[in-house]
């Protein structure tokens, strides 16, 4: 087989590759053979059609078929020991006639990234603290699922979220001698609800009201008419108050104190990940900017298409449909240089993986089986399978590579342990900044961060930056190695 490979550029190869001559001739022989068994044609009798006859009523469409096969066979050879990103493509084929065959295939590579630099590097690191405040909210965040309806007794007026027991008159005709309304939202009388806030128990009030066409009684639909509206009862949900009582209710052993140990430590955990996040996301930014990374179309696209997906699946546990969403042109551009970040960041990772002799083992993997499982509340034999069968492994087992690297290289940076004050100062200047910006371009950039949040199966190159800011006194300390 002759075959060379040209390096066109360090994401592009092309293989020129000649077939002789006597295989083509072989090939064509054997296609019009075949035709003239399989054809009918009038005059003939099956396999005796002339070649001149076939020639002029199919050879074109034969020729190319054989040509498809010849180069379909002669790439697949070669791709056996070439590693290469997306589809090829061929780049020339000349007709085939009698003599050799000569056609052209480019492909995407990745570049040969060589690390350079990537250790000691000086890394703001956000420390976590929590405030006694963030503890009693989240408490109470807790707690609320203790809530119970209660019958307001005192005197006070309907506030957004109460259910209010309401008559509801059309001029003299009463529709509703009592109906719960809830001014959170109500889906059986669609805008009485607002004009109910602010009322006391006993207070009418006359409004125009034009029920929504979404409306579940039908009669109503789109119905306009003047509402007269009467507060009969008020009912509101009720947070208990932080006790032994509702703290062992909620789960929590040892009462009250207990409970809020535990909240804070959660919250601690959740912060100074948040603020390990951050440190990452800027060391990775530092590493791109340090070294010149020619990506393939094809790997942007790829990593794209990742964030696409996991932007999907996101949407789908709010419970909407990923295929109603549309990304306006600004946020596909955002997502594209995430995508292009996300794959020049990996690449330099991988650099520094095979440099160091970073890699991932099946125990990784089957430990990270289980992490799956255990937060998927699914079996880890079903977990693997899954993965298993959509041929996500190499995928899963990067994503892991890439997460090790990033820590190693991390450990080895210098870091400088800021507080949320230090932040706010080094955020100042941006944000008056952005304040004497113009709105639109403001309303732009807001668009575009709509479509932000990118996922964890994505490349972690591509995470986002979290803005939770703890405070601790600021200090300096290079990480050991």
């Amino acid at each position: 087989m002759s075959f060379e490979i040209e390096q066109v550029s360090s994401v592009q190869k092309r293989i020129r590759f000649t077939v002789p001559s006597d295989e083509v001739n072989r090939k064509l022989d054997s296609a019009f053979r075949n035709l003239a068994n399989r054809v009918r044609f009038p005059g003939f009798r099956p396999g005796k059609v002339p070649r001149k006859v076939l020639e002029d009523r199919y050879g074109k469409q034969l020729r190319s078929e054989v040509a498809s096969d010849l180069m379909n066979l002669r790439f697949q050879d070669v791709a056996k020991s070439l590693e290469f990103i997306g589809q090829p493509t061929v780049e020339h084929a000349e007709p085939l006639g009698a003599g050799d065959f000569n056609f052209v295939i480019a492909v995407q590579v990745k570049p040969e990234v060589e690390a350079t630099n990537y250790t000691g590097l000086k890394i703001r690191y956000p420390l976590a603290q929590v405030s006694d405040d963030q503890v009693e909210l989240e408490v109470k965040r807790r707690l609320a699922a203790q809530a119970r309806l209660v019958e307001v007794d005192a005197d006070r007026e309907v506030q957004q979220g109460d259910l209010v027991l309401t008559e509801i008159k059309d001029g003299a005709e009463v529709l509703e001698a009592g109906t719960l309304v809830n001014t959170a939202g109500e889906r059986y009388w669609p805008g009485v609800e607002t004009h109910l806030v602010g009322l006391k128990k006993g207070a009418s009030t006359t409004v125009s009201v034009e029920i929504a066409e979404s409306s579940s009684v039908a009669a109503n639909r789109g119905k306009k008419f003047s509402a007269t509206l009467t507060v009969l009862g008020l009912q509101e949900q009720r947070v208990p108050d932080l006790t032994d009582e509702s703290a062992a209710a909620a789960g929590y052993e040892g009462g009250t104190e207990a409970m809020r140990a535990a909240v804070r430590m959660d919250l601690e955990s959740r912060a100074n990940e948040n603020g390990r996040n951050q440190a990452r996301i800027q060391l990775l930014q530092e590493l791109v900017k340090a070294h010149e990374v020619d990506v393939p179309d094809a790997l942007a696209e790829k990593n794209l298409k990742l964030l696409l997906e996991e932007l999907g699946v996101q949407a789908a546990y709010r419970g909407r449909d990923p295929r109603s969403i549309r990304y306006s042109e600004a946020q596909l551009a955002d997502l594209r240089n995430r995508a292009t970040f996300a794959a020049k960041a990996g690449l330099i990772l991988e650099s520094v993986a095979r440099k160091e002799g970073i890699e991932i083992t099946a125990d990784d993997l089957d430990r990270k089986y289980q992490e799956i499982a255990d937060a998927r509340g699914q079996r880890v034999e079903a977990i693997k399978g899954y993965i298993q069968k959509d041929g996500a492994v190499g995928e899963l087992r990067k994503h892991l590579l890439e997460e090790r690297t990033l820590d190693w290289v991390l450990e080895r940076c210098e870091l400088d342990y800021v507080s949320d004050s230090d932040e706010a100062a080094t955020a100042a200047p941006v944000a008056a900044e952005a304040k004497a910006k113009p709105k639109a371009k403001k309303a732009k950039k807001a668009e575009a961060v709509e479509a932000a949040p990118v996922a964890a199966a994505a490349p972690v190159a591509a995470a986002p930056v979290a803005e939770d800011k703890p405070k601790k006194a600021r200090s300096k300390k290079k990480a050991e190695e």
